[in-house]
């Protein structure tokens, strides 16, 4: 059974559930904030729909089977005369890690002591956050917050190998590694998958970089040979600072730049099925079967009906930031 508790300053607290036919919960491996959006019923003539005070800024808490899903707060609201809905969006407390920006002057600091910093300056309650031990020096000038810890994780990734990806869980952000998930959910043809699609696409691909120092001048070149000689020269530029070597950069970015295989599917819902975590597809069909990453998720509660649309990859990427400046 889901609830969804609307709290404001006007009218208190209450489940408005009853009021809600669509629900849709939803986040993206790029975004640090996830997305409730549901239509509350309302009449300005039928007295059988009651009144609902949902003004911007209240808080929405999302539960399903007791379980809470989505603690945030409604940022924008559309209302029609010839619609009996009332639209809401609501953000969880990464909307604010996302919206805020900060000086800061880190000397050799983990990334997980500078999220730590970061959230005790901004009254940001702090849950799990990955160890990587990677010592960091990064100068941030009017950055967001998210790019700040992320850009930190990003650095500490070329030497973990780890992708990380910011969570809330509830009012405690968390930084987890990706697809470390033990509870692991299979989606199975003929059991709870629904469908299943696959796209492969090069408009992406680099198959060649070439690495010129701080004088642009070329220094060193890595390319993979068969993906040129199959699809043509597909070339980036990479620079690199005094005294650093970019080769495992270049290799990374052929690495993550190759043939690309998004694949989505659509199958009865599963809370488990969120941005961060891995699953693992049975689909004989398509030839799709394995292990697989959510890059993104929706789910959507309708007419008594739960069902997930999961944006998967059988690569592990995190979103990749790199702001800032190292300190001179």
């Amino acid at each position: 059974m889901q609830e969804l508790f609307i709290t404001s300053p006007e009218a208190g607290s209450g489940d408005v559930m009853q009021l809600v036919p669509t629900v849709t919960w939803s986040g993206d491996y790029k975004q640090c904030a996830r997305t409730l959006e549901f239509g509350l019923l309302s009449s300005a003539t039928d007295k059988a729909i009651p009144t609902v005070s949902c003004p911007l800024g209240s808080a929405a808490l999302f539960r399903d089977a007791g379980n809470a899903l989505f603690e945030g707060f409604i940022f924008s609201r559309q209302k029609a005369t010839s619609d009996s809905v009332i639209d809401l969006t609501a953000f969880d407390r990464g909307i604010y890690v996302k919206r805020n920006e900060g000086v800061y002057k880190f000397t050799n600091m983990t990334p997980e002591a500078i999220t730590a910093r970061v959230c005790a300056d901004y009254g940001i309650e702090v849950g799990e956050l990955a160890v990587t031990g990677v010592q960091i020096s990064r100068n941030f000038i009017g950055v967001s917050l998210h790019k700040i810890i992320q850009t930190a994780y990003t650095l500490a990734a070329e030497t973990t190998k780890e992708a990380y990806q910011i969570r809330f869980v509830g009012k405690k952000l968390s930084v987890i590694k990706k697809g470390v998930n033990t509870d692991t959910v299979i989606i199975k043809g003929g059991s709870n998958l629904m469908s299943c699609s696959t796209t492969e696409s090069i408009e992406d691909m680099i198959n060649q970089v070439v690495i010129y120092d701080s004088e642009d001048k070329p220094v060193g070149t890595q390319s993979d040979g068969s993906l040129i000689k199959l699809y043509g020269l597909l070339q980036s530029y990479l620079k690199q600072t005094k005294d650093e070597d970019a080769t495992e950069k270049a290799k990374k970015l052929l690495e993550d730049n190759g043939v690309s295989q998004k694949i989505t599917v659509e199958n009865i819902g599963d809370v488990r099925c969120v941005t961060g975590n891995s699953v693992i597809v049975q689909e004989p069909y398509t030839g799709v079967h394995g292990l697989f990453y959510i890059d993104g998720d929706t789910h959507t509660w309708k007419n008594g009906q739960y069902y997930n649309k999961l944006v998967l990859n059988f690569k592990r990427i995190m979103d990749e930031q790199e702001a800032g400046s190292i300190p001179k």
